[in-house]
């Protein structure tokens, strides 16, 4: 087990998925070692006083902790790097995503990393595309427009489809990682509005295994809006799972039913991420 402010001399790997960021002449930089799940962040070609951090998110990039591990460059120094921060952290079902920041004569920051879940398919991938339709719970209804959940278990991938409906209503999916409890950075995915002329939608699909994060029990559920009406409507939680095998060595705990009203919100508190490796 690593926990975060591990030094990046003992990281296993070292690679560069967002990219370099020209920060007022300086080269800021975001360092993943994806055999740990973790990253740091180094800032070159600067000067003393020149400072660099890691910023990490639990909700998608909604809100962050900032700061982390923040360095400034040294007297007679050109560059410095942050220690070793935690991507992820599957004890407690939280996915995250980080990024590099700096402050030379202004603050700037690299893309988040990793947006996008992946498995065998990635999130935004056509349902055309699905292997199979499984509908493993009730449809639900609101204003005579029927919302289905739709799995494809063999690839663990999820879409929503809203039909007998009109002209701007919304489809889309929520994602939790701790059974439906909560989904900060899993709300609203895929989210669609129905065409002119057409009765109904679908969204992409979205991923409910992330390898990367050492997150494989993830819940989905599909949620559909009356264009009319504010208020919108959900199935019931499900978690994919093509064997009762990995079923059981998925789940997290049990997959709650109920939802919050429509637009309700989560909060989320911070702690001192750690991560298993290996």
């Amino acid at each position: 087990m690593a926990c975060d402010t591990l030094d990046p001399s003992q990281a296993r790997q070292e690679s560069f998925p967002a990219p370099t960021k020209n920060l007022n002449g300086r080269r800021l930089q975001l360092h993943v070692s994806d055999a740990d799940n973790m990253a740091w962040a180094s800032i070159d070609d600067g000067v003393p006083g020149d400072a660099v951090w890691l910023d990490r998110s639990w909700d998608g990039g909604a809100t962050w902790e900032g700061l982390l591990g923040k360095a400034s460059i040294p007297s007679t120094w050109t560059g410095t790097r942050t220690l070793m921060y935690n991507i992820t952290d599957p004890r407690n079902h939280r996915r995250g995503l980080v990024r590099a920041c700096g402050d030379a004569v202004g603050v700037g920051c690299t893309n988040w990393v990793y947006p996008t879940v992946c498995e065998t398919l990635c999130d935004g991938t056509s349902a055309g595309q699905a292997a199979g339709d499984d509908q493993p719970v009730p449809s639900t209804t609101i204003y005579g427009r029927t919302v289905r959940l739709h799995l494809d278990q063999k690839n663990s991938m999820a879409w929503a489809s809203i039909e007998s409906g009109g002209a701007g209503d919304e489809i889309w999916l929520d994602r939790s990682w701790d059974g439906g409890s909560t989904w900060p950075g899993g709300s609203s995915l895929g989210r669609t509005s129905t065409p002119s002329g057409t009765t109904g939608t679908r969204t992409a699909m979205y991923a409910t295994r992330d390898p990367r994060g050492l997150l494989y029990g993830g819940a989905v559920r599909a949620c559909g809006r009356e264009a009319g009406h504010n208020e919108g409507s959900c199935t019931a939680w499900v978690r994919p799972a093509p064997t009762r095998a990995r079923a059981a060595a998925d789940a997290p705990g049990p997959v709650s039913a109920r939802h919050p009203p429509y637009g309700a919100t989560r909060r989320w508190v911070k702690s001192n991420s750690c991560g298993y490796l290996g």
